[in-house]
């Protein structure tokens, strides 16, 4: 590795900006929503007078606060008392409080949202599956007339399958509190996720305690551009449905091989990975249309929503060190120990500064000269829209269709303690 007084050779940057997404963004969300909820022709005596329990996850999806307001507003219309859960298994450090802040930091508050927030990590039994997996439901939603569930349909992190990251993985994990995220994972690991995953939420689903499914799906501007809902019997068509419609919308890097990845920050608000695996292509076993060639990562910092869960930071090659000083390793290692992915918690070389790192890289790399370095630097896997490109990249960015590549060329400038500010900054992103 090059010392500090040695010339850093690393590529100067251009910005390369997604021109238009796939699927335009919902203008009036809340009034879709309640079409949407309409649309299931619900019973009136299954609402007016009940009280009805709404999901609402740890993710960061686009407009959660809007979208669970929609939700509980439609309920409250219908002559429902609503009130919202946290259906995020053991995220929030396991405990009630934590689960209310995460809710808090997406603006799903009482205030928010128009209806009681009522968290708690007490779970109830549903009983078992077919296969002898026990299914557990949220004590305060066990205990309301009927449940709203609602998640956003993506692909998911760990595995591939007709159904991944939607609401039958809301119902089997998330709503099961931690008991549910427990038995999902430590199943899933043995015969399967999206078995497990099928099996237990059709125990949920057929309890008679679920009056609906809300599923929702971004486009690649994080906008919410697809609003679903369907009837306990149909939840599972209608999310498998969303999810090829997803997959089309989901952000990806516009280049397949690269020397490096740099990451401005990663964190559970990001992705429940920290990064989201399906962009890096690293951290589960994917299909060969699913896997990148990205040799080296380096992340620069963990989000401040992620309170210190530092899940996925095993992912890295690389870490600036205060992402190290920022993990929380109590909290990270619930979240292993729940998910039974340990790789998922190592912790990568840590370096006081950007320079240190970067030098190190791409030492390990090589040292490819300025002119052949494939590097892409980015604000997260969740925000793909707006990225900086190395000049051989930014040279192939010109046979890109949808996207534009900006003339202005930013060349690195190390601060006193040897670090950079991010590219994307730079540029006034």
């Amino acid at each position: 590795m090059a010392s500090s007084n040695e010339p850093l050779r690393l590529a100067p940057f251009r910005i390369l900006e997604r021109v238009a997404p796939g699927a335009p963004g919902i203008v009036e969300l809340e009034k879709e929503i309640h079409r949407a909820l309409a649309g299931v022709s619900l019973p009136e005596a299954r609402l007016r007078g009940k009280r009805i329990a709404v999901t609402c996850g740890s993710r960061g999806i686009a407009s959660v606060a809007g979208i669970v307001r929609g939700i509980c507003g439609w309920l409250k219309a219908q002559g429902a008392e609503p009130f919202v859960f946290p259906a995020m298994g053991s995220h929030g450090g396991a405990t009630a409080e934590g689960q209310r802040k995460v809710l808090e930091e997406y603006g799903v508050t009482t205030e928010g949202v128009g209806a009681e927030i009522c968290s708690s990590m007490e779970a109830v039994s549903l009983g078992r599956t077919p296969e002898g997996f026990e299914v557990f439901l949220d004590a305060n939603a066990a205990r309301a007339d009927g449940i709203i569930v609602m998640n956003r349909v993506k692909p998911h992190t760990d595995f591939s399958g007709a159904i991944e990251s939607g609401l039958l993985k809301m119902l089997a994990v998330g709503a099961g509190k931690r008991e549910g995220a427990e038995q999902t994972h430590r199943a899933g690991r043995k015969f399967g996720f999206e078995r497990v995953i099928r099996s237990m939420s059709a125990v949920t689903l057929a309890s008679g305690k679920i009056l609906c499914g809300l599923g929702v799906a971004e486009n690649e501007f994080h906008q919410i551009a697809l609003v679903r809902a369907a009837l306990p019997a149909g939840v599972a068509n209608m999310e498998e449905g969303l999810l090829v419609e997803a997959k089309r919308l989901v952000p990806r890097l516009p280049f397949e091989d690269l020397h490096l990845l740099v990451v401005d920050e990663m964190g559970k608000n990001i992705s429940g990975t920290g990064m989201d695996t399906k962009v890096i292509g690293r951290g589960a076993n994917f299909p060969s249309t699913e896997r990148s060639g990205i040799l080296m990562i380096y992340v620069r910092d963990l989000t401040h929503p992620s309170a210190g869960n530092a899940l996925g930071v095993g992912l890295a090659d690389v870490i600036h060190e205060r992402v190290f000083r920022k993990i929380d390793f109590s909290k990270t290692y619930i979240n292993v120990r729940t998910s039974l992915n340990p790789p998922m918690a190592r912790t990568p070389m840590h370096l006081p500064n950007d320079r240190e790192a970067l030098s190190f890289a791409l030492g390990a790399l090589g040292s490819p000269d300025e002119s052949e370095q494939r590097i892409v630097w980015i604000r997260n896997t969740l925000d793909l829209n707006r990225v900086a490109v190395s000049a051989a990249l930014a040279r192939e960015a010109l046979q890109l269709s949808g996207w534009r590549l900006e003339e202005e060329v930013l060349t690195a400038e190390f601060n006193l303690e040897g670090d950079l500010e991010s590219p994307l900054n730079a540029a006034g992103a």
